[in-house]
Protein backbone atom coordinates (compact mmCIF):
# COMPACT_ATOMS: atom_id res chain seq x y z
CA UNK A 1 0.00 0.00 0.00
CA UNK A 2 1.25 3.46 -0.70
CA UNK A 3 0.19 6.46 1.54
CA UNK A 4 0.29 10.09 0.18
CA UNK A 5 2.23 12.03 2.23
CA UNK A 6 -0.79 15.33 1.80
CA UNK A 7 -3.34 12.88 3.18
CA UNK A 8 -1.43 11.83 6.00
CA UNK A 9 -0.65 14.98 6.92
CA UNK A 10 -4.02 16.33 7.04
CA UNK A 11 -4.84 13.46 9.69
CA UNK A 12 -1.70 14.01 11.83
CA UNK A 13 -2.86 18.17 12.06
CA UNK A 14 -6.59 17.03 12.23
CA UNK A 15 -5.97 14.55 15.02
CA UNK A 16 -4.06 17.94 16.76
CA UNK A 17 -6.19 20.68 16.49
CA UNK A 18 -9.24 18.11 16.82
CA UNK A 19 -11.53 20.51 14.87
CA UNK A 20 -12.20 20.29 11.17
CA UNK A 21 -11.92 23.77 10.86
CA UNK A 22 -8.86 25.04 12.54
CA UNK A 23 -7.21 21.89 10.69
CA UNK A 24 -8.07 23.25 7.48
CA UNK A 25 -7.02 26.51 8.27
CA UNK A 26 -3.83 25.71 9.08
CA UNK A 27 -3.22 23.20 5.88
CA UNK A 28 -4.72 26.32 3.47
CA UNK A 29 -7.32 24.30 2.92
CA UNK A 30 -11.18 23.95 2.31
CA UNK A 31 -12.85 21.91 5.38
CA UNK A 32 -14.37 20.41 2.19
CA UNK A 33 -10.88 19.77 0.72
CA UNK A 34 -9.64 18.21 3.98
CA UNK A 35 -12.58 15.80 4.45
CA UNK A 36 -11.55 14.81 1.10
CA UNK A 37 -7.74 13.74 2.10
CA UNK A 38 -9.53 12.33 5.30
CA UNK A 39 -11.98 9.94 3.74
CA UNK A 40 -9.23 8.94 0.96
CA UNK A 41 -6.62 8.11 3.57
CA UNK A 42 -9.55 6.03 5.60
CA UNK A 43 -10.58 4.22 2.63
CA UNK A 44 -7.08 3.45 1.73
CA UNK A 45 -6.88 1.98 5.64
CA UNK A 46 -9.90 0.37 5.45
CA UNK A 47 -10.73 1.88 8.69
CA UNK A 48 -12.38 4.89 10.03
CA UNK A 49 -9.38 7.44 11.90
CA UNK A 50 -12.10 10.05 13.37
CA UNK A 51 -14.94 9.65 15.51
CA UNK A 52 -17.31 12.77 13.99
CA UNK A 53 -20.22 14.17 15.99
CA UNK A 54 -21.49 17.97 15.82
CA UNK A 55 -19.41 19.23 18.26
CA UNK A 56 -16.55 17.05 18.58
CA UNK A 57 -13.51 15.85 16.34
CA UNK A 58 -12.36 12.23 18.06
CA UNK A 59 -9.90 9.32 17.26
CA UNK A 60 -11.03 6.57 16.83
CA UNK A 61 -9.19 3.36 18.33
CA UNK A 62 -7.46 2.59 14.70
CA UNK A 63 -6.74 6.47 14.66
CA UNK A 64 -4.68 6.50 17.81
CA UNK A 65 -2.85 3.35 16.60
CA UNK A 66 -2.22 4.82 13.12
CA UNK A 67 -0.95 8.26 14.79
CA UNK A 68 2.77 7.89 15.77
CA UNK A 69 3.24 6.11 12.72
CA UNK A 70 1.97 8.58 10.90
CA UNK A 71 3.78 11.57 12.77
CA UNK A 72 7.18 9.49 11.95
CA UNK A 73 6.53 9.37 8.78
CA UNK A 74 5.94 13.07 7.97
CA UNK A 75 9.38 13.17 9.96
CA UNK A 76 10.73 11.24 7.53
CA UNK A 77 9.35 12.76 4.46
CA UNK A 78 10.03 16.22 6.20
CA UNK A 79 13.96 15.24 6.84
CA UNK A 80 14.16 14.10 3.07
CA UNK A 81 13.28 17.61 2.21
CA UNK A 82 15.48 18.98 3.69
CA UNK A 83 18.22 16.79 2.98
CA UNK A 84 17.98 18.45 -0.71
CA UNK A 85 19.09 21.82 0.60
CA UNK A 86 16.28 23.15 2.38
CA UNK A 87 16.76 25.65 4.21
CA UNK A 88 14.75 24.68 7.68
CA UNK A 89 13.31 28.15 8.53
CA UNK A 90 9.22 28.18 7.07
CA UNK A 91 9.77 30.83 3.96
CA UNK A 92 8.58 34.62 4.94
CA UNK A 93 6.01 35.65 2.64
CA UNK A 94 3.73 39.14 3.09
CA UNK A 95 0.13 38.57 1.80
CA UNK A 96 -0.96 42.49 1.74
CA UNK A 97 -4.18 41.23 4.10
CA UNK A 98 -5.43 37.72 5.08
CA UNK A 99 -8.87 38.22 3.36
CA UNK A 100 -7.10 38.56 -0.02
CA UNK A 101 -6.58 36.28 -3.00
CA UNK A 102 -3.04 35.64 -1.83
CA UNK A 103 -4.51 33.37 1.01
CA UNK A 104 -6.69 31.56 -1.74
CA UNK A 105 -3.48 31.13 -3.74
CA UNK A 106 -1.77 29.72 -1.10
CA UNK A 107 -4.67 27.09 -0.11
CA UNK A 108 -3.77 25.79 -3.91
CA UNK A 109 -0.12 25.72 -3.75
CA UNK A 110 -0.21 23.91 -0.11
CA UNK A 111 -2.77 21.49 -1.90
CA UNK A 112 -0.28 20.85 -4.44
CA UNK A 113 3.16 20.58 -1.74
CA UNK A 114 2.19 20.62 2.08
CA UNK A 115 5.74 19.85 2.67
CA UNK A 116 6.36 23.82 1.62
CA UNK A 117 6.64 25.86 4.89
CA UNK A 118 5.58 29.71 5.14
CA UNK A 119 5.23 32.27 7.77
CA UNK A 120 2.39 34.64 6.35
CA UNK A 121 2.48 38.26 7.76
CA UNK A 122 -0.20 40.98 6.16
CA UNK A 123 1.38 43.93 6.00
CA UNK A 124 -1.55 46.12 4.86
CA UNK A 125 -0.41 47.40 1.49
CA UNK A 126 2.70 46.23 -1.18
CA UNK A 127 4.86 48.90 -0.27
CA UNK A 128 4.95 48.53 3.87
CA UNK A 129 6.69 44.98 2.13
CA UNK A 130 9.27 46.58 -0.04
CA UNK A 131 11.90 48.02 2.97
CA UNK A 132 11.73 44.14 4.46
CA UNK A 133 11.92 42.69 1.10
CA UNK A 134 15.03 44.87 0.38
CA UNK A 135 16.62 44.44 4.24
CA UNK A 136 16.21 40.84 4.18
CA UNK A 137 13.66 40.72 6.26
CA UNK A 138 11.09 39.21 4.00
CA UNK A 139 11.63 36.34 1.70
CA UNK A 140 8.87 37.51 -0.84
CA UNK A 141 5.54 39.09 -1.41
CA UNK A 142 2.53 38.86 -3.32
CA UNK A 143 0.89 42.26 -4.02
CA UNK A 144 0.22 44.62 -7.31
CA UNK A 145 3.52 46.77 -7.82
CA UNK A 146 2.30 49.69 -9.81
CA UNK A 147 -0.05 52.05 -8.37
CA UNK A 148 1.38 52.20 -4.93
CA UNK A 149 3.10 56.07 -6.22
CA UNK A 150 6.87 54.48 -6.12
CA UNK A 151 8.52 52.59 -9.01
CA UNK A 152 9.62 49.01 -7.65
CA UNK A 153 13.38 49.31 -7.14
CA UNK A 154 16.18 47.65 -9.27
CA UNK A 155 16.95 45.39 -6.33
CA UNK A 156 13.39 43.50 -6.64
CA UNK A 157 12.29 41.18 -9.19
CA UNK A 158 8.37 40.11 -9.91
CA UNK A 159 6.53 38.01 -12.03
CA UNK A 160 2.61 37.83 -12.34
CA UNK A 161 0.94 34.80 -11.33
CA UNK A 162 -3.10 35.49 -11.15
CA UNK A 163 -5.05 38.21 -12.80
CA UNK A 164 -8.29 38.05 -10.21
CA UNK A 165 -11.35 39.09 -12.08
CA UNK A 166 -13.50 41.23 -9.84
CA UNK A 167 -17.04 40.13 -9.25
CA UNK A 168 -20.38 42.22 -8.55
CA UNK A 169 -22.12 41.38 -5.62
CA UNK A 170 -25.55 42.61 -4.77
CA UNK A 171 -28.88 41.77 -3.05
CA UNK A 172 -31.23 39.48 -5.04
CA UNK A 173 -34.04 41.83 -4.96
CA UNK A 174 -32.07 43.99 -7.07
CA UNK A 175 -32.71 45.19 -10.41
CA UNK A 176 -29.72 44.08 -11.80
CA UNK A 177 -29.87 40.59 -10.14
CA UNK A 178 -31.49 39.04 -12.64
CA UNK A 179 -29.07 39.22 -15.53
CA UNK A 180 -25.90 37.23 -16.51
CA UNK A 181 -23.67 39.95 -15.84
CA UNK A 182 -23.09 43.21 -14.60
CA UNK A 183 -22.47 45.91 -17.56
CA UNK A 184 -20.04 48.58 -16.54
CA UNK A 185 -21.61 51.38 -18.28
CA UNK A 186 -25.24 50.00 -16.36
CA UNK A 187 -23.97 51.42 -13.26
CA UNK A 188 -22.97 54.68 -14.49
CA UNK A 189 -26.27 56.23 -12.69
CA UNK A 190 -25.95 54.61 -9.41
CA UNK A 191 -22.01 54.35 -9.25
CA UNK A 192 -20.38 51.36 -7.02
CA UNK A 193 -21.05 51.42 -3.10
CA UNK A 194 -17.88 51.22 -1.03
CA UNK A 195 -18.71 52.60 2.25
CA UNK A 196 -16.34 54.72 3.99
CA UNK A 197 -13.80 53.81 0.99
CA UNK A 198 -10.15 53.08 2.61
CA UNK A 199 -7.03 50.30 1.82
CA UNK A 200 -3.86 50.74 0.10
CA UNK A 201 -2.55 52.90 -2.39
CA UNK A 202 -2.19 49.91 -4.98
CA UNK A 203 -5.94 49.00 -4.53
CA UNK A 204 -7.32 52.87 -4.44
CA UNK A 205 -5.20 53.46 -7.62
CA UNK A 206 -7.08 50.87 -9.46
CA UNK A 207 -10.52 51.73 -8.25
CA UNK A 208 -9.78 55.12 -9.51
CA UNK A 209 -8.54 54.11 -12.99
CA UNK A 210 -11.18 51.61 -13.36
CA UNK A 211 -14.14 54.36 -12.38
CA UNK A 212 -12.42 57.01 -14.38
CA UNK A 213 -12.24 54.58 -17.54
CA UNK A 214 -16.12 53.67 -17.32
CA UNK A 215 -16.84 56.89 -15.98
CA UNK A 216 -18.49 55.17 -13.24
CA UNK A 217 -19.01 57.08 -9.85
CA UNK A 218 -17.48 55.40 -6.32
CA UNK A 219 -20.20 56.02 -3.88
CA UNK A 220 -18.09 55.82 -0.60
CA UNK A 221 -21.24 57.17 1.21
CA UNK A 222 -22.15 55.14 5.07
CA UNK A 223 -19.71 53.14 7.56
CA UNK A 224 -18.33 50.29 7.53
CA UNK A 225 -16.61 48.31 9.76
CA UNK A 226 -15.16 45.35 7.86
CA UNK A 227 -16.27 43.14 4.87
CA UNK A 228 -18.45 41.28 7.03
CA UNK A 229 -19.83 44.98 7.63
CA UNK A 230 -20.48 46.01 4.07
CA UNK A 231 -21.87 42.33 2.84
CA UNK A 232 -24.92 42.77 5.40
CA UNK A 233 -25.88 45.92 4.01
CA UNK A 234 -25.52 45.24 0.89
CA UNK A 235 -27.97 42.15 1.51
CA UNK A 236 -30.05 44.20 3.79
CA UNK A 237 -29.82 47.43 3.95
CA UNK A 238 -29.28 49.01 0.49
CA UNK A 239 -29.97 48.17 -2.93
CA UNK A 240 -26.82 48.96 -3.80
CA UNK A 241 -24.10 47.17 -6.09
CA UNK A 242 -20.56 46.63 -4.36
CA UNK A 243 -17.14 44.46 -5.68
CA UNK A 244 -14.90 42.02 -4.48
CA UNK A 245 -12.15 39.94 -5.60
CA UNK A 246 -13.49 36.35 -6.91
CA UNK A 247 -11.14 34.95 -4.87
CA UNK A 248 -12.37 35.87 -1.57
CA UNK A 249 -14.40 34.04 0.58
CA UNK A 250 -17.46 35.98 0.63
CA UNK A 251 -19.90 34.62 3.46
CA UNK A 252 -22.39 32.56 1.64
CA UNK A 253 -24.67 32.70 4.24
CA UNK A 254 -25.92 36.05 3.29
CA UNK A 255 -26.80 34.60 0.20
CA UNK A 256 -25.69 37.49 -1.69
CA UNK A 257 -26.01 37.46 -5.94
CA UNK A 258 -22.44 37.35 -7.35
CA UNK A 259 -22.29 38.05 -10.90
CA UNK A 260 -18.94 39.03 -13.39
CA UNK A 261 -18.46 42.51 -14.75
CA UNK A 262 -18.34 42.98 -18.50
CA UNK A 263 -15.54 43.81 -19.57
CA UNK A 264 -13.88 42.09 -16.34
CA UNK A 265 -11.90 44.12 -14.32
CA UNK A 266 -8.44 42.13 -13.46
CA UNK A 267 -6.46 42.97 -10.35
CA UNK A 268 -2.71 41.36 -10.95
CA UNK A 269 -1.13 40.04 -8.29
CA UNK A 270 2.89 39.48 -8.40
CA UNK A 271 5.33 37.06 -6.30
CA UNK A 272 8.11 39.38 -5.66
CA UNK A 273 11.27 38.89 -3.87
CA UNK A 274 14.58 40.47 -3.89
CA UNK A 275 17.70 39.49 -6.61
CA UNK A 276 20.59 37.84 -5.44
CA UNK A 277 21.15 34.66 -3.32
CA UNK A 278 17.64 33.56 -1.84
CA UNK A 279 15.62 31.44 0.24
CA UNK A 280 16.36 27.77 -0.90
CA UNK A 281 12.08 27.49 -0.45
CA UNK A 282 11.59 30.37 -2.39
CA UNK A 283 12.90 28.51 -5.85
CA UNK A 284 10.50 26.25 -4.89
CA UNK A 285 7.56 28.52 -4.49
CA UNK A 286 8.53 30.05 -7.83
CA UNK A 287 8.40 26.81 -9.72
CA UNK A 288 5.35 25.85 -7.99
CA UNK A 289 3.57 29.24 -8.81
CA UNK A 290 4.40 29.08 -12.20
CA UNK A 291 3.43 25.73 -13.05
CA UNK A 292 0.16 26.29 -10.75
CA UNK A 293 -0.67 29.49 -12.39
CA UNK A 294 -0.45 27.30 -15.94
CA UNK A 295 -2.20 24.89 -15.29
CA UNK A 296 -5.12 26.30 -13.64
CA UNK A 297 -5.22 29.34 -16.04
CA UNK A 298 -4.40 32.06 -13.01
CA UNK A 299 -3.80 34.14 -15.89
CA UNK A 300 -6.36 34.15 -18.12
CA UNK A 301 -6.77 37.26 -20.06
CA UNK A 302 -9.06 38.05 -23.39
CA UNK A 303 -8.56 42.00 -23.97
CA UNK A 304 -11.87 42.27 -25.97
CA UNK A 305 -13.67 40.79 -22.38
CA UNK A 306 -11.23 42.30 -19.57
CA UNK A 307 -9.78 45.24 -18.47
CA UNK A 308 -6.45 46.10 -17.40
CA UNK A 309 -4.88 49.71 -15.87
CA UNK A 310 -2.90 51.06 -18.81
CA UNK A 311 1.04 50.00 -16.77
CA UNK A 312 -0.48 46.48 -16.04
CA UNK A 313 -0.99 45.40 -19.35
CA UNK A 314 3.05 44.67 -19.83
CA UNK A 315 2.60 42.35 -16.84
CA UNK A 316 -0.37 40.60 -18.59
CA UNK A 317 1.36 40.28 -21.69
CA UNK A 318 4.42 38.62 -19.98
CA UNK A 319 2.39 36.37 -17.73
CA UNK A 320 0.82 34.74 -21.17
CA UNK A 321 3.84 35.00 -22.88
CA UNK A 322 5.52 32.73 -19.99
CA UNK A 323 3.27 30.19 -20.01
Amino acid sequence: MDLDIAQVRAFVVTARERHFGRAAQSLFLTQQALSKRIRKLEDALATPLFLRTPRSVELTADGERFLPHARELLRVADAAVAAMGADDRPLRLDVVDYRLAPISLLRRLAAREPALKIDRVAGGAFANAVGPLLSGELDAAIGRVNGSGAPLPDELEHRVVRLEPLVALLAPEHPLAAADVIRLADLRAEGIWLPGLRGPAEWLSYLRELCERFDVPIDDSGVSYDLRHTLEQTRYGTQRVTLAGADMELAPDLNLKVLPFEPSPLFPWSLVWRRGKAHPALRRLLALAGRTSREEDWCAYDPAHAWLPDDDLSLAAVARTTR
